[in-house]
């Protein structure tokens, strides 16, 4: 059966190295997804901010791949997953894996010695990995909402909150700035506080806010906008016409922002005084491996 190819022309060509170019501008965060590319390619003005461009940018993106013209680690889609259910082929690869393992996901708590216990809360799982690389460090928890969160999915917040009586719960808190994206944030403070009766969390709306979208030009969402949902009458009359994603961020300025939203609620020195112990708990921990290593190699 014939190979299926796909027609390069100029135009195709023109747009391919202009997706090469931002991809070497982020390289830092690769890899990213069609959509971080396509907000790139409109905020630069070499698209309309249109689902027909998007659907041929996907296109041209896709046979790049294809053809080897990008690789495909410079991409993913975040909204799939696998789980990997394989075994070993013998006990010795076990041993190989669980050596390299050994005393290798210690991770002190950063965080206890700070009076709050903050929350990272996005909207929207394909920039999870953006907010999971910097808060990794902070011990800060990433929580994917998705949409209007469920009963369920806030009693899960509650029961965590229960044994951080000590501590003052704060959600920073990461959204598209559309009628949905800005009303998420209130309707589960009202359904923690009237509904399942918590009290004293405090509520920071990180991003996206109004200044973001003229600070960074980002460009304008139209299909966030429809005027049979009640929330975008109430969005328009508030805001105007004005509806963004929080994926058209540059995932450096993302970054940025997610780090010093962090940065900016902790006790610095508190949490440097955690970090110098946890440096030398680790060295400890790595003498222990070497000699464990060294005697089940000796072992086996």
């Amino acid at each position: 059966m014939a190979r299926r190819e796909w027609k390069w022309t100029e135009k195709q060509f023109d747009k391919l190295n202009k997706a090469i170019q931002i991809l070497d501008e982020l390289a830092d965060y690769k890899p990213l997804t069609l959509r971080q590319i396509y907000y790139q390619f409109v905020s630069k003005g070499y698209i309309e901010n249109k689902v027909s461009e998007y659907t041929m940018l996907s296109q041209c993106l896709k046979w790049a791949r294809i053809n080897g013209y990008i690789s495909w680690d410079d991409m993913e889609d975040r909204t799939r997953v696998f789980h990997d259910n394989t075994g070993f082929s013998d006990k010795d690869q076990f041993v190989t894996q669980e050596l390299d393992c050994f005393l290798s996901r210690y991770k002190r708590n950063l965080l206890q010695s700070q009076e709050k216990y903050p929350e990272l809360w996005i909207e929207k799982d394909a920039l999870s990995s953006i907010f999971t690389r910097v808060a990794r460090w902070y011990c800060v928890p990433v929580v994917v909402c998705k949409g209007f969160s469920s009963i369920s999915f806030q009693n899960d917040f509650r029961e965590r909150l229960s044994v951080k009586q000590d501590k003052q719960p704060l959600v920073l808190y990461f959204g598209d700035f559309d009628p949905s994206g800005v009303e998420m944030l209130d309707a589960m403070k009202t359904t923690l506080s009237d509904e399942l009766g918590v009290s004293g969390i405090e509520f920071k709306r990180v991003a996206l806010i109004q200044e973001d979208i003229h600070t960074y030009k980002l460009p304008h969402n139209p299909d966030a906008l429809k005027y049979t949902d009640t929330r975008a009458k109430k969005h328009v009359l508030a805001f105007g016409e004005v509806a963004v994603e929080l994926d058209a961020l540059r995932p450096d300025i993302l970054e940025s922002k997610i780090k010093d939203a962090i940065e900016g609620e902790l006790d610095i020195e508190a949490f440097n005084s955690e970090v110098e112990k946890y440096k030398g708990e680790l060295d400890l921990l790595n003498n222990l491996k070497n000699r464990v290593s060294e005697f089940v190699g000796n072992s086996v």
